[in-house]
């Protein structure tokens, strides 16, 4: 059985205009949602005519797809190489962070939502295959060695690790300068991030972060 590729189409990443199309493509289906999007919108917002967007992409579903595989492909290099890195761990833990908090445009949970939602079996399966290995590996890898340096908890997966700290990547993300609610949090970092992930949102001592830290 042939292997479906979990890359964007070179087509596509090599060509502005199906580029154009993307981003375009990508801004509506973040602002909208999947179902309140036509083609028809897509067209007239990138400045395009319809047979230039079915050269590109065969329909709406795959536009969203490539979308998809766009960003994740996009992240899937730098977390890959942080992961096989020999920096130390926590300073890896903050540029996958920093990487996952400002390194791709719309949200991601409302990307997996859609998809859920409204997508064929075969593409969510194609999605969720590339979520898997260009997102969701490295930080199994990179919480691996955590469990073995003994500075997250013993009791706990590396999949169930690498869950908490995306799903933390994400709320940051959610709060970064150009969301509304950044004004009711206040300001946040890759480093405030991997702080709360090591060590909880509670009070510890200085002095026994910074030993934690410098096992690390």
């Amino acid at each position: 059985m042939t292997e479906v590729p979990l890359m964007p189409d070179p087509r596509v990443i090599e060509s502005p205009t199906a580029l154009r199309i993307l981003d375009v493509a990508t801004q509506l289906f973040m602002q909208r949602g999947y179902r309140a999007v036509s083609i028809s919108d897509i067209i007239h917002t990138a400045g395009v005519t319809k047979p230039t967007l079915y050269y590109y992409f065969s329909d709406k579903e795959d536009l969203f797809v490539q979308m998809g595989l766009k960003v994740l492909w996009t992240m899937s290099r730098p977390l890959a190489e942080l992961a096989a890195s020999e920096r130390a761990l926590v300073e890896r833990l903050r540029a996958m962070a920093d990487l996952l908090i400002s390194g791709y445009e719309g949200d991601m949970r409302i990307m997996r939502h859609e998809m859920t939602e409204h997508l064929s079996a075969a593409a969510r399966s194609r999605l969720s295959a590339a979520f898997y290995q260009h997102l969701f590996a490295p930080l199994t890898k990179i919480m691996r060695e955590a469990l073995t340096a003994g500075v997250v908890r013993a009791d706990m997966s590396p999949a169930m690790l690498a869950t908490l700290f995306l799903s933390l990547c994400e709320t940051f993300h959610e709060l970064t300068s150009t969301n509304a609610m950044m004004g009711w949090s206040g300001s946040v970092s890759a480093e405030l991030l991997v702080d709360i992930f090591l060590y909880g949102a509670g009070t510890r001592s200085a002095d026994n972060r910074s030993v934690g830290m410098a096992e690390v």
